[in-house]
């Protein structure tokens, strides 16, 4: 039977503190909040029209989600009720805030 040392108390300290961390990442984090990102939070605050306009359909349906959760985005040169407007019409229709943009 091994004697216990100093060293071997320390090293079972440290890898049980270790497999304690690593479980506990494991399990996905939740009550340690790792896995509350939010997809949306990845979405600028600001366009500018030119910007605006190149963004695909699937881009735009992220942004309008996002802005649907609550996440201020403007477009240079409107109001930021009227950029989620023109969000929420691009969402729907993207050539009619196309033009409407262009104008």
């Amino acid at each position: 039977m091994q004697r216990l040392t100093r060293r071997n108390v320390l090293g079972v300290t440290v890898f049980s503190a270790a497999a304690t961390i690593a479980a506990a990442t494991h399990a996905g984090g939740k009550k340690f909040g790792f896995s509350d990102i939010d997809p949306s939070d990845r979405v600028p605050r600001w366009f500018s029209v030119n910007r605006f306009l190149r963004l695909s359909k699937e881009q735009v349906y992220k942004v309008d989600r996002a802005v649907r959760r609550g996440r201020g985005v403007i477009i240079e040169g409107y109001t930021r009720s009227e950029s989620r407007e023109i969000i929420s019409l691009a969402n729907k229709d993207l050539g009619a805030a196309h033009a409407l943009l262009k104008r």
